[in-house]
């Protein structure tokens, strides 16, 4: 079979180099003629100034571009790019599930037996041709326990295959556009293997890949349909399927990821119409919507320096609970998994007053479900700090490095985790409060140290 043609989403023929997409945006803000010149540096492959040091792979260049040219889509391209000649930072093995001492597979020494239970179960199930089948995705596999053990998975077959990469999203939005592509046929072979006919995803990235991206971008259509999982939840609360039994009365303001920017704007609204639902009362943040400042995550994307990664990401992150706090709401509320790990873990950094939940646990307490809040999450917090740190020591070491196989071999399941000495050292320190507030002072020094946005 012949490879698929991969096709750029920049549209260079509409763009008219107006600037306003670099101009508009929340994080670059450049004057329209730096802007301007900027765009056209960034289309003729010279060195570009600012967008691919600092961009936060937030999606709203795309919303502001008068033309519909997508200079996201450029942004892109030119990440990819950047990543033949320089390969991935050595920090980035971190959140590749092929490379040893990922995440994943970090995490499972730190997993409750009800936890890998759930995870177990997850990844081991093989779909069959009937089933309507949950993506749990990567991310929201850090913290089983907002999903695990609820009513909500009874309508379908939950599965974590990690090895997807959410269809490739995160990689999308660091510019590993080849890579993704790879995983694109990979990801069609698994689910036309399967015999799926309808599939549900828990993150909207991870639909509008496979929907919009995959067959318009990578030349990789599916026969599946998919569904957001965020539509699906408020059709069964209106229809009565899902019963909300308690009426929450919590003020609370939405973080919107970056992918909800991706469709113009028709991931906004339910996670909105649901918190409503719950009896939650909703205080904007001033950044939200098409301009909404990204959970830090995106930082990580525009690396300048490897050792800068994690700072750069969580001072973005800052940004986020700055205006989160400003609010003056009880709780931050995200609908993206992928943004709660680090948003959980900027607030113990941050030590931030505000709560976090994700959409999926309001709508548990509204049925009645009982949460192991904020106990479950606190612990989680600290276990991917420690992994950050222990990664972060790791990348010191080892050099760039290329996406060589997009499925993991057997020895590399987070079901044969290592020993990990050094690791959990770390965690086992982090469970003293006095070093926990130690660390996160030191940690917010370093970040002014060596953060480089």
């Amino acid at each position: 079979m012949n490879k698929p043609k991969r096709i750029s989403g920049f549209k260079e023929d509409l763009c008219n180099l107006c600037g306003e997409c670099l101009h508009l945006c929340p994080v670059l803000h450049l004057p329209i003629e730096e802007a301007k010149k900027e765009i056209k540096n960034l289309i003729e492959k010279k060195e570009s100034k600012y967008a691919l040091d600092k961009c936060n792979t937030c999606f709203s260049c795309n919303i502001f571009c008068p033309q519909n040219a997508n200079p996201y889509n450029l942004i892109l391209e030119r990440w990819n790019d950047l990543y033949k000649e320089r390969a991935a930072p050595p920090l980035y093995r971190f959140v590749c599930p092929t490379e040893q001492n990922n995440i994943w597979q970090l995490l499972n020494i730190f997993l409750t037996n009800k936890e890998r239970r759930w995870i177990y179960g997850w990844i081991s199930y093989i779909p069959k041709s009937d089933d309507t089948i949950l993506l749990i995705g990567n991310y929201t596999h850090l913290f089983p326990f907002m999903l695990g053990g609820s009513k909500l998975l009874d309508y379908f077959k939950p599965i974590s295959r990690i090895d997807q990469w959410e269809g490739g999203a995160y990689l999308y939005q660091g510019g590993y556009l080849d890579v993704v592509q790879r995983i694109a046929r990979r990801t069609k072979a698994d689910f036309d293997n399967w015999g799926v006919k309808s599939i549900v995803a828990c993150l909207d990235a991870v639909e509008y890949i496979f929907k919009e991206v995959h067959p318009k971008e990578m030349g990789v259509e599916h026969n599946q349909e998919f569904i957001n999982y965020n539509h699906w939840l408020l059709d069964n609360i209106n229809s009565g399927n899902i019963k909300l039994k308690n009426r929450l009365n919590m003020t609370t303001t939405v973080h919107d990821n970056c992918y909800s920017k991706a469709s113009g704007g028709t991931y906004w609204e339910n996670p909105r119409e649901i918190l409503e639902r719950c009896g939650c009362q909703i205080i904007e943040m001033k950044h939200n919507r098409k301009d909404s400042l990204c959970c830090g995550f995106g930082a990580g994307a525009s690396w300048v320096k490897n050792i800068s990664i994690i700072f750069d990401i969580m001072s973005e992150g800052f940004k986020k609970f700055k205006e989160a706090e400003e609010t003056g709401a009880k709780a931050l509320i995200s609908y993206c998994g992928g943004c709660i790990y680090l948003l959980w873990a900027t607030k113990e950094l941050k030590r931030s007053k505000i709560d976090i939940y994700h959409v999926i646990e309001i709508v548990r307490m509204a049925m009645g479900e009982k949460l192991n809040y904020p106990k479950d999450h606190k612990k989680r917090a600290w276990d991917i700090i420690a992994i950050m740190t222990y990664s972060l020591f790791l990348s010191i070491v080892n050099k760039n490095f290329f996406i060589s196989e997009i499925t993991y071999d057997k020895e590399l399941s987070t079901f044969k985790p290592r020993k990990y000495r050094l690791l959990k050292l770390i965690r086992h320190t982090f469970n003293l409060s006095v070093i926990r507030y130690i660390f996160s002072k030191f940690f917010l020094i370093l970040m002014k140290l060596l953060k480089t946005r």
